[in-house]
């Protein structure tokens, strides 16, 4: 009988060597018996995934056994191997979509909020309104799509023309007739309370595990929307603040440095535009209980936001320390997508960068640089004020750029030489910081007992930015020039017009009791002359009428009034003016202005 088979024996020295070498393909089983050996060697049995291992018995005292190596498992740190050598940039082409002006052409501000916020959704989002008044107070609000729309053209031009409360825009003192005139304000704020996104009788006890279950079908369906959009070639990935204080949310969040700390947080990643293209609302824990994986939670964050973008066209992402990890960046790799992001030291296994120093010694503009062999990673300290560690796997050190730094010592500018990768981080990063100042302007803060509804009016301003950033983009495409491109606020003024007037006839609600005799002071001073005269000014709304207004072929009505130049042909005199649009306009045998405005 042949005798056993004995497995291979190593001494302690010689397993030592072979880890610091990086040339072990082997696992390594430490008996339970041996704890002299596991003792006296911690490093190594640090870098030992014992957990899946199960004993053995040692054949001698001073020997482990090591057997090949059976099933894959978690590599250890030392995979990464740094090397102070020349960093080789590879083809980093991009081959994605490109925005071409044959491809686009120029839409109003409704259409170009509709690509956001769709009809479907608002029909979606009428129904369960209706749905929820009729459960909660047994009868329904009986509202409409329509009336839905004219509510969120109101919540605009609230946040263009703001005041310190919902009421104070009926109020005699502070009334701002196109708030006012639109709906009452017991209609309006009746509407407000009755918002909902879901029938809660069809919910399943399964999707109520969804901390966002309320409002998880309309995140969902503005998500799709926001995927739809062509992405742009550089993308950054970062935090929003979604500001709260209220008391009754298990997912309001804490960020300290943050304009609005306390509120909710959404993973966000945009373009260089600031456009949102992707994001997700933070819900923290399970159940108490966090998802291990290699990359962590912010690295599953990132993955997860690049998921949707198409793979092996060299898209660029960039995001701050929290976010990068070296195996994102190899991950990310994989998908063809190209990383850079500044980076934390305890996060670069093995890579022996200079000290700060060191750095500090050899005066502002140095920098030291360390490549990753096995994955082509560069990663690049750099001092300027203080020492900044970037890691990317594209752009290196090379080409270095002289700029401009202020010495506070010499009171001066002097010149500082800067790697390439620090001026790319600065240059595509903070885009999600841009959104967030886009977010602030011109946003209503309309206060709800429900947390869920900070959320959905957020989403309402993300899709007015998105629409605005989409349309400048249509406009640089087709060359429109600067003066004749909308900016935010003109912008926000046609779109919330629009929601309003368009496929709507003009209503005047009326205001509280009916008067008798000559009326209040208030009245008499305005209906004070001539009824003509009270009319000769049209109203500021004929200035930047929305096209989709002009056309919606609904409620265009002619009336008597003050003489005036016609709006259409610009050279008549007319007393005819459209009861909805508010200009003057021919209405003879021999020219018919007032078709010809409607129609054209």
């Amino acid at each position: 009988m042949p005798p056993a088979r004995r497995e291979p024996q190593y001494t302690v020295q010689d397993v030592i060597d072979l880890v610091q070498n990086g040339e072990s393909d082997v696992e390594i089983e430490i008996s339970d018996t041996d704890k002299s050996d596991e003792d006296s060697d911690e490093d190594v049995c640090k870098e030992v995934d014992k957990e899946n291992q199960p004993p053995m018995v040692c054949p001698a005292d001073n020997y482990v056994d090591i057997e090949p190596k059976t099933r894959k498992h978690t590599m250890p740190r030392d995979r990464y191997r740094w090397l102070k050598k020349d960093f080789i940039s590879p083809n980093t082409d991009f081959s994605g979509l490109d925005i071409t002006a044959d491809d686009i052409s120029l839409h109003t501000p409704l259409e170009y909020f509709q690509k956001f916020v769709s009809e479907h959704m608002i029909e979606a989002l009428t129904q369960n309104t209706n749905e929820y008044s009729f459960q909660v107070h047994g009868t329904s609000v009986n509202t409409t799509a329509k009336e839905i729309e004219k509510m969120l053209g109101m919540y605009l031009k609230m946040g263009l023309v703001q005041m310190a409360g919902t009421r104070m825009y009926w109020e005699t003192e502070t009334r701002y007739s196109p708030v006012a005139d639109v709906m009452p304000r017991n209609r309006f704020q009746s509407l407000l309370t009755s918002l909902h996104f879901v029938n809660n009788m069809t919910v399943s006890e399964t999707e109520k595990k969804d901390k966002l279950w309320k409002l998880r079908l309309w995140l969902d369906s503005f998500r799709e929307k926001c995927l739809q959009v062509v992405p742009e070639e550089h993308n950054s990935v970062d935090e929003m603040m979604i500001p709260f204080k209220g008391k009754f949310s298990s997912i309001k969040q804490y960020m300290r440095g943050k304009p609005n700390p306390w509120g909710f947080k959404v993973w966000v990643r945009t373009g260089i535009s600031g456009m949102m293209c992707d994001f997700d609302v933070y819900q923290g824990s399970v159940n108490g209980i966090r998802a291990k994986s290699e990359l962590g939670l912010s690295g599953e964050v990132v993955m997860k936001l690049a998921s949707t973008l198409p793979e092996g066209q060299n898209y660029k992402l960039y995001a701050d320390n929290y976010f990068t990890c070296v195996p994102l960046l190899v991950k990310l790799l994989d998908r063809g997508i190209h990383y850079v992001g500044t980076a934390r030291q305890v996060r670069l296994p093995n890579c022996n960068l200079e000290d700060e120093k060191s750095l500090k010694k050899k005066g502002r503009g140095s920098y030291d640089v360390r490549v990753e062999g096995n994955h082509n990673i560069c990663a690049v300290k750099w001092y300027d004020s203080r020492a900044v560690t970037l890691v990317s796997s594209f752009a290196g050190p090379e080409p270095v750029q002289k700029i401009q730094r202020w010495d506070k010592a010499n009171k001066t500018f002097i010149e500082v030489e800067r790697p390439y990768i620090v001026g790319a981080y600065n240059k595509y990063m903070g885009r999600v910081d841009l959104l967030d100042s886009f977010t602030a302007k011109y946003k209503f803060p309309i206060k709800s007992r429900h947390w869920y509804m900070y959320i959905f009016w957020h989403t309402i301003i993300l899709a007015v930015i998105n629409a605005w950033l989409l349309y400048k983009r249509d406009c640089k495409a087709l060359k429109v020039s600067s003066k004749e491109t909308m900016n935010r606020r003109q912008f926000q003024a046609q779109l919330a017009s629009s929601l309003i007037l368009v496929n709507a006839t003009l209503q005047t609600p009326k205001r509280g009791r009916p008067s008798s005799g000559k009326g209040s002071p208030a009245t008499q001073s305005v209906t004070s002359g001539s009824p003509l005269n009270a009319q000769k000014r049209p109203s500021k709304r004929c200035a930047n009428l929305p096209l989709d207004v002009r056309k919606d072929l609904v409620g265009h009505f002619p009336r008597k009034t003050g003489r005036g130049r016609c709006r259409q042909c610009n050279k008549g005199y007319t007393n005819t003016q459209c009861r909805k649009c508010d200009v003057r306009l021919c209405f003879l045998d021999n020219r018919d202005c007032f078709w010809d405005f409607h129609h054209q």
